[in-house]
C-alpha cells in the first residue's frame, strides 16, 4: 500500500472511532443519587472481616433497590493488588458487602454499578489508618 492509501486508512479509521466512540459510550452517570458507606468493626484491622453497609438514596431520598454494585479497593499508593467484592441487596436501598483490607495504611474504595434504568453508579470512599493486626 503506498504512503497515500495508509495516510486514508489512518484517516478513515480515526473518522470511523469519532463516531462510534461516542455511540458505544453512552453511559449516563446517576448524579442524583447519594451514597452513604458505614465499615464494621471500627477500628478497621487488616485481616479482620469487614462489613460495609451501602445505603442508596435518589434526590428524593427515596430508597434505590436493584442496583447491581460491587466494589474496588486500592491502596493510597501502587503496587498492591486490589481488593474486590460484590455487594449484596438487603433491601430499601440498603446493600451489604464483605471483605477484608490485606495491608495496613490508607485505602481508596471504589463502589461502582449499575441502577435497574441503565444508569451508573460511582462514589468513592476515602479510608485512613487502617491499622495492622495484633
Amino acid at each position: 500500500m503506498s504512503r497515500l492509501g495508509e495516510a486514508h486508512l489512518v484517516l478513515l479509521l480515526g473518522a470511523s472511532w469519532a463516531l462510534v466512540g461516542p455511540a458505544c459510550s453512552r453511559t449516563q452517570r446517576a448524579g442524583d443519587v447519594s451514597v452513604t458507606w458505614t465499615a464494621e468493626p471500627t477500628p478497621l484491622i487488616t485481616g479482620a472481616p469487614i462489613v460495609a453497609e451501602l445505603i442508596l438514596r435518589d434526590d428524593r431520598r427515596q430508597p434505590l433497590r436493584g442496583a447491581n454494585l460491587h466494589i474496588e479497593g486500592h491502596m493510597s499508593h501502587p503496587g498492591m493488588a486490589p481488593i474486590l467484592a460484590v455487594a449484596e441487596e438487603r433491601g430499601d436501598g440498603v446493600y451489604l458487602v464483605r471483605f477484608q483490607f490485606t495491608m495496613a495504611g490508607d485505602w481508596v474504595v471504589l463502589v461502582k454499578g449499575s441502577l435497574p434504568d441503565g444508569r451508573m453508579v460511582s462514589h468513592r470512599v476515602d479510608i485512613a489508618d487502617v491499622r495492622p493486626s495484633g
